[in-house]
């Protein structure tokens, strides 16, 4: 067809908090709110630390509510009581609730349009009790976490079903208790979402991934074709100094590509060669490097013993089972895409994330893909996702048709 499929494979989406109680048994309530006060206060004392007021005000220009709510969010001079805040928490006009293009499905159809969005990849945001992502501030029980995953499950896929073939929704899991965690995939599964599994970058108390305990995971993910995700959004603590969230930003990355080298080294990729595992928002340059040293080490005789039950190379293990979601992906990354492989890489626009490419999606495309050879446009913009996810594509063609981009507009010649 004349127009790209374009698949986001990085979007967000969460309810307003209030709305979770309808898919969480009643005794979580009151700690629930008590969790999204902690956390929203927390968010308000950093306010003023990601982004500087410049690029908010360049951002609320483009994007209405959500610019104007994010004005007033990164506002340091901005105070509020505990009871301001738990009002303003199921109120979709506040800067502590999610955009009404996250949780209402009509809107956000209307904003993937206008962005040539033909179907995304659907990640959590503002999970009750953090739900597996953001817990080490806040006293989070092994039920209260299980029960915030369940409730963004089933909200979530209340809202895929809006339309189910363009938004493939991810599960989230905590790693608590593996037989349960089994029984929540397949149970997301059954309910249509089909964007795979969120692994916690994080496993708390218990070891990490390289351990055998997680073996019925891998197991479940390979059985039922549910891609293993990674994404960045978790780090350790560092506090509440002034250089806090500079670390923060600086490592965001490493922790969350971290489990690549446990699926590695522990054999997951050997046992489950089907297993698909994606590392979303995670940069791009840096699986160069990676594979490089990886491929050193397996190499190196004195460490012959780390491969001895491996049948292939770190290089082609990355090869078959791995995908990069390449999060509104630059220039400078689009140049390492051959050493990676063209095939490996899936575009995303972080829908509705300020640092993302929303709502100006088109300028990006054509600043990053505008010399690239027609194939790899439509490669790395919608097809490798169509493939690694399972997108129908003959569903998705109508779609485009009528709001995908043409090459010449990628290009900037229409």
């Amino acid at each position: 067809m004349s127009r790209v499929v374009v698949i986001s494979a990085d979007c967000h989406a969460g309810a307003l908090p209030a709305t979770y109680n309808e898919y969480m048994p009643k005794r979580f309530h009151d700690a629930a709110g008590a969790w999204w006060l902690a956390y929203a206060r927390e968010m308000y004392s950093r306010a003023g630390t990601f982004f500087d007021q410049e690029a908010v005000e360049a951002y609320a220009g483009q994007a209405g509510e959500g610019g104007g709510r994010m004005r007033a969010f990164s506002d340091p001079g901005t105070r509020l009581a505990d009871a301001d805040i738990l009002g303003m928490l199921s109120d979709a006009s506040s800067p502590f609730a999610p955009r009404r293009g996250e949780f209402d499905a009509a809107v956000r159809t209307r904003e993937l349009d206008d962005d040539g969005i033909a179907g995304e990849v659907i990640f959590p945001q503002m999970a009750p009790f953090g739900a597996g992502l953001m817990q080490y501030r806040y006293a989070v029980t092994p039920e209260q976490s299980f029960a915030g995953c369940q409730a963004y499950n089933r909200w979530l896929a209340d809202l895929c079903r809006a339309n189910p073939r363009r938004h493939a929704g991810v599960a989230l899991i905590d790693v608590e208790d593996i037989e349960t965690t089994v029984k929540e995939i397949r149970a997301a599964k059954d309910m249509g979402l089909w964007g795979g599994v969120l692994l916690p970058t994080s496993t708390g108390a218990h070891p990490f991934y390289h351990h055998p305990r997680y073996e019925p995971l891998w197991a479940v993910c390979a059985e039922l074709d549910m891609p293993l995700q990674s994404h960045s959004g978790w780090s350790p603590d560092y506090g509440d100094t002034g250089s806090s969230t500079a670390m923060f930003i600086s490592e965001v990355d490493m922790w969350a590509q971290r489990p690549f080298t446990a699926l590695l080294w522990s054999g997951a990729f050997e046992r489950h060669p089907t297993l698909k595992y994606m590392l979303t928002e995670t940069g791009v340059g840096w699986v160069v490097e990676k594979l490089r040293v990886l491929e050193f080490k397996s190499a190196n005789p004195i460490f012959r013993h780390f491969s001895k039950s491996l049948s292939l190379s770190p290089t082609e293990y990355f090869a078959r089972n791995c995908y990069i979601g390449a999060s509104f992906m630059t220039g400078h990354e689009g140049s390492f895409r051959h050493a990676i492989g063209v095939d490996r890489l899936m575009w995303g626009s972080d829908y509705p994330h300020l640092e993302g490419t929303w709502p100006n999606t088109m300028k990006s495309l054509h600043d990053t893909f505008g010399k690239y050879p027609e194939d790899e446009i439509r490669a790395i913009l919608g097809l490798n996702a169509a493939k690694a996810y399972g997108f129908d594509l003959d569903a998705l063609a109508p779609v485009a048709a009528r709001i995908g981009p043409s090459i010449a507009a990628i290009r900037g010649e229409a």
